[in-house]
C-alpha cells in the first residue's frame, strides 16, 4: 500500500527572505537550532525534487496574508496536487481587512487553512482581534492553525501558551483547530483537551518526531485517538528529509502511521479532492 503523504508546513525561501528572517535577531539562532538552513533560497524546483525523492504528494505553502500577494497561489496552481496554500496572519491588528482578504481568497480551493501566529506577532490566542478571524474560518469551513508551546525564537512563550486555546474550543466550537509545532512542553494538557474538543489536532512541525512525548506516541496510536496528530516539517528550517525519516521510524501500526503522515490532513486540509 502506498501512504498518501502531505507535508502540512513547507516554506518557499527565497534569498531575500531567507534574509530578512535570518536578520532578526529574536530568529538568529533558528538555523541551528532546527538544523536547518535555506539561507540560499528553496524555489519551487528545490521543493518539488525533495518531495519527488522523499515521495511526498502535496506540501502545504506558508506565505502571509498579504493583499496582492498571490504568488504562491499561483505556483500552487502551476503544480496541480503538489502545493496547497496556507494564509498566515502577519498583521492581527487590522481584523476586518483580514477577513475581507480570507473571504477573498476562501473561493480557491488551493487554500487550505489560515495560521495564527503569536509568537510571531506576540498577539495572544484568545486575543479580541483574532475573534473575527476564528469566526470567518468557522464559518467558511476553514481550518486555523495556532501555533503554540514554548517557541524557538527568542520571544515572549506566554502569547501563545495552550490554555489559550481553551477560549478559542469554547466560543468556537464548530472551528477545527490545529496546534502548530507540537505545542511543548505540554503535551499531557493538549492531549486532555483532545480528548474534550473533537476538532482539535496536533501537529508536530518544526518539532523533531524522534523526541516526541512518548505518552503523545501511545496516545495517536490508539483506536480512538489515532489521526489526531498530524506530521509537516517546516522545511527548510526543520529539514523535511530529516523529519519524515524520523517519523516513519515511529513505532506505531500501518493505520495510524498513513493518518500522522497524510490521511487525516488530506481530509482536513485539501478542498481539491472534495
Amino acid at each position: 500500500m502506498t501512504t498518501d503523504i502531505l507535508d502540512i508546513w513547507v516554506n518557499y525561501v527565497t534569498p531575500k527572505s531567507a534574509q530578512a528572517f535570518l536578520g532578526d535577531r529574536a530568529n538568529a539562532h533558528i538555523p541551528g537550532y532546527l538544523g536547518g538552513d535555506g539561507s540560499a533560497g528553496v524555489g519551487p524546483d528545490a521543493l518539488l525534487s525533495v518531495m519527488d525523492e522523499l515521495g511526498v504528494a502535496t506540501g502545504i505553502l506558508c506565505p502571509g496574508l498579504h493583499h496582492g500577494d498571490t504568488e504562491q497561489l499561483e505556483m500552487a496552481a502551476a503544480h496541480p496536487g503538489r502545493f496547497l496554500v496556507a494564509l498566515g496572519v502577519s498583521d492581527p491588528s487590522t481584523p476586518t481587512r483580514n477577513v475581507r482578504r480570507i473571504r477573498e481568497l476562501a473561493s480557491n480551493p488551493l487554500v487550505a487553512m489560515v495560521r495564527v501566529m503569536p509568537l510571531a506577532t506576540q498577539v495572544p490566542t484568545n486575543a479580541a482581534v483574532h475573534y473575527p478571524i476564528y469566526a470567518a474560518c468557522e464559518e467558511l469551513g476553514l481550518p486555523v492553525a495556532i501555533n503554540a508551546g514554548v517557541p524557538g525564537p527568542r520571544v515572549r512563550s506566554r502569547v501563545q501558551h495552550p490554555e489559550l486555546l481553551e477560549d478559542v474550543l469554547i466560543d468556537f466550537p464548530d472551528l477545527t483547530v490545529v496546534v502548530a509545532h507540537m505545542g511543548h512542553p505540554y503535551e499531557e494538557l493538549l492531549m486532555n483537551f483532545m480528548r474534550k474538543w473533537p476538532n482539535l489536532y496536533v501537529s508536530c512541525t518544526a518539532y523533531s518526531p524522534k523526541y516526541m512525548d512518548p505518552a503523545l506516541i501511545r496516545f495517536m496510536n490508539t483506536s480512538t485517538y489515532r489521526g489526531r496528530v498530524l506530521w509537516g516539517s517546516d522545511e527548510p528550517w526543520f529539514p523535511m528529509r530529516r523529519s519524515l525519516a524520523e517519523a516513519q521510524s515511529l513505532e506505531i501500526d500501518d493505520e495510524a502511521k498513513a493518518l500522522f503522515l497524510g490521511g487525516t490532513a488530506r481530509r482536513l486540509f485539501d478542498r481539491t479532492a472534495r
